[in-house]
């Protein structure tokens, strides 16, 4: 008879999709993984697999958590400006906070595995496109609504926003000075006025 999960997957998920977060892939260890969780090895690898395996699901895991939190208001039929303009508030109340100091999980693993690992690389691609589609989607609705300027591209617009984002990302995990960041975005939502 097969014996029971003796812990909370959805815990230690979170809590190693914060230790990948944080310490990227190549200098988490799975006895990293094994203190950090609580969770003995076999445990894991009963639950997730192996290492890599656990690590593509700690980025579905950031993806369904983050993503739909801050890109999910984008995607919807009735959202513009007002979404935009929230998402980069949020952004910036959690770089401010420190909440975002590890930057963005995606954009790290992008950096750390580059062109390796395709397997990996293409959940944080996933994403990249996933918001860059939300940002046309709210400034293509704004523009219609007179919300942007007429002549705004949305998918340039959006390809833009989604370069700042991703900038702000590696400028908070470098530790950069909450103002800088702050006058950053200030400039590239000027845009949309």
């Amino acid at each position: 008879m097969a014996r029971t999960c003796e812990f909370d997957h959805q815990e230690t998920l979170d809590k190693a999709m914060r230790l990948f977060w944080r310490k990227g892939y190549a200098e988490t260890s799975v006895r990293d993984l094994v203190e950090h969780t609580g969770v003995a090895h076999a445990g894991l690898y009963a639950a997730f697999g192996g290492k890599r395996e656990f690590y593509r699901a700690a980025l579905d895991h950031y993806d369904a958590t983050y993503g739909n939190f801050l890109i999910g208001p984008m995607e919807r039929p009735e959202a513009g400006r007002p979404e935009v303009e929230r998402f980069f508030a949020t952004i910036l109340d959690a770089v401010r906070t420190k909440q975002f100091g590890d930057g963005c999980f995606m954009c790290n693993t992008a950096v750390e595995f580059g062109n390796e690992g395709d397997d990996i690389v293409s959940k944080s691609r996933n994403n990249v496109e996933r918001m860059s589609a939300a940002f046309r989607n709210a400034l293509k609705h704004a523009r219609e609504r007179s919300e942007i300027p007429a002549g705004l591209d949305p998918a340039a617009t959006a390809s833009f926003l989604t370069s700042t984002f991703h900038g702000i990302a590696v400028l908070a995990r470098a530790k950069t000075p909450f103002k800088r960041i702050e006058e950053s975005v200030k400039i590239a939502l000027q845009i949309l006025r």
